[in-house]
């Protein structure tokens, strides 16, 4: 219990929670009574209400812009939920109630989402920690650019295709074709004629596992034609303008992330700490199973 009574949070509750009731005694004669009072602000927060319009100076300058006519209905639909809550209040209706519950469940939620917000505390220990802890998380994965030369293998031409492949090859390199004008030869491929900072699942899920692994092994051959390279399609000459190794970054270069994600997590605990300490107020008895 003492450990319980040192969680500021359940300080916090138990003054929000002797606020509001010490506001309900109050106003109980207000609100119980057939008086309904309608000044500036309670309408403002009315309509802000329904209208969702965050920014107040929005929401004044529309409210100061309203016509007579406009702010009495507003006035009229404010005093009839008004006078349709304390009925219900009256009645108590709102006892027991299943939607109402939930609904004042989400607001302690809320109250308590704010508070584990506002206790944030993430150090640079914090980060190097997590980032150590969760290195694999921010793996970049190896990426290729390149663009090829297709030739497409006909039933029963695939030796033809492939000898079209390397004819062509030589006359590629020879002539010192360029990467933007590798469209202009070969056969229309079903997908991309350019693949720009693709990872290997991307290539092997247009030209097969085999091509993929070939291509992400290929060393020191930038801006040169390669192949012939088989595809389940056909023969492709490719010319690699970039490829980049699998990585792990440092933390420099990811920190924004890693910040995020700490504070995420910090925030995450402190919810659950503030819950079990809440939860650790009351006796939980289990019965009739």
């Amino acid at each position: 219990m003492k450990a319980i009574l040192k969680e500021p949070l359940v300080y916090f509750l138990l003054l929000s929670g002797l606020l509001f009731f010490v506001t309900a005694f109050f106003q109980q004669d207000s609100d119980n009574s057939q008086e309904i009072i309608v000044d500036r602000a309670s309408l403002l927060g009315y309509i802000q209400q329904k209208t969702k319009i965050v920014e107040q100076d929005k929401l004044i300058k529309m409210f100061d812009g309203m016509s007579d006519d406009k702010r009495a209905d507003w006035i009229t639909a404010y005093a009839r939920e008004e006078a349709l809550y304390r009925e219900a209040q009256a009645l108590r209706l709102d006892e027991n109630d299943p939607i109402i519950k939930g609904r004042v469940i989400q607001k302690l939620e809320f109250i308590t989402k704010e508070y584990s917000e506002a206790i944030l505390n993430v150090t640079e220990d914090n980060l190097v920690e997590y980032y150590k802890n969760n290195k694999q998380d921010y793996y970049v994965e190896p990426f290729v650019t390149f663009t090829h030369v297709f030739f497409d293998t006909g039933p029963g031409e695939k030796d033809l295709a492939k000898n079209r492949a390397v004819e062509k090859l030589a006359e590629l390199n020879r002539d010192r074709v360029p990467f933007s004008e590798g469209i202009k030869h070969g056969n229309r491929f079903p997908y991309h004629v350019n693949y720009v900072e693709r990872t290997p699942d991307f290539i092997a899920s247009h030209f097969g596992q085999g091509m993929s692994d070939e291509i992400f092994n290929i060393e020191g051959s930038s801006n040169v034609w390669l192949g012939p390279f088989e595809s389940k399609y056909g023969f492709h000459l490719v010319m690699v303008n970039r490829l980049e190794e699998g990585r792990y970054p440092t933390l420099a270069e990811v920190s924004e992330r890693v910040q995020q994600d700490v504070q995420r997590e910090q925030i995450q605990n402190n919810l659950e700490n503030s819950y079990k300490a809440i939860i650790d107020t009351y006796t939980v008895t289990t019965s009739g199973f």
